[in-house]
């Protein structure tokens, strides 16, 4: 298989470190789709309309409590309009599927063909987690303990290569604003 004579010297090490096989796959496939999906999105146009769907269901809230039964049915059909307005933005992390999916499939495939010839003939299948001492890679719970595993490692890492990337993306966006109002100053 293509994907194993690519991965398995990457992340292989040779079946002696399963666990950490699973944590380098969990970075290569996290950060990939964490970047694309960064660069699909538009942060900024998606706190906006976070703060706008925020306020006009305050507004709407508020309008219901007081029963101006007028107010609420502007306000619902103003959110109608909104919501429409912002499929664009909501949908912009979607297009980053496309290009990660197949990479993701790679990946399982080649982990599951690991855990299944590598590890298990080596016999290191077994790792500790901190509810107990000896959990079997192949062993299945509602998922296989492996695919477990590096979910718990994708949610962490999705987070942390999130939040950097929008740090970096918003203070370089605050950068330009600032040099943006600083040459209206200068200039008038």
């Amino acid at each position: 298989m293509m994907t194993a004579a690519a991965l398995n010297p990457l992340f292989g090490f040779g079946g002696m470190f399963p666990v950490l096989t699973i944590f380098c796959a969990a970075v290569l496939t996290t950060g990939v789709s964490t970047i694309v999906r960064h660069y699909f999105s538009d942060w900024v146009k998606m706190a906006k309309m976070q703060k706008q769907n925020s306020a006009l269901q305050k507004a709407t809230m508020e309008a219901m409590r007081r029963r101006n039964l007028d107010k609420v049915q502007r306000l619902r059909q103003q959110g109608a309009q909104i919501r429409a307005d912002n499929m664009s933005v909501q949908f912009a992390p979607m297009k980053s599927m496309v290009f990660t999916f197949l990479l993701f499939i790679l990946v399982f495939a080649w982990l599951s063909s690991f855990i299944d010839s590598t590890v298990k003939v080596k016999g290191l299948t077994l790792f500790a987690v901190p509810w107990q001492y000896q959990t079997d890679l192949s062993a299945s719970y509602v998922f296989a303990a492996w695919l477990l595993l590096y979910m718990l490692f994708n949610i962490f890492l999705s987070q942390l290569f999130s939040r950097i990337l929008k740090f970096f993306s918003f203070r370089k966006k605050l950068a330009e604003m600032k040099r943006g109002s600083s040459v209206i100053k200068v200039s008038s």
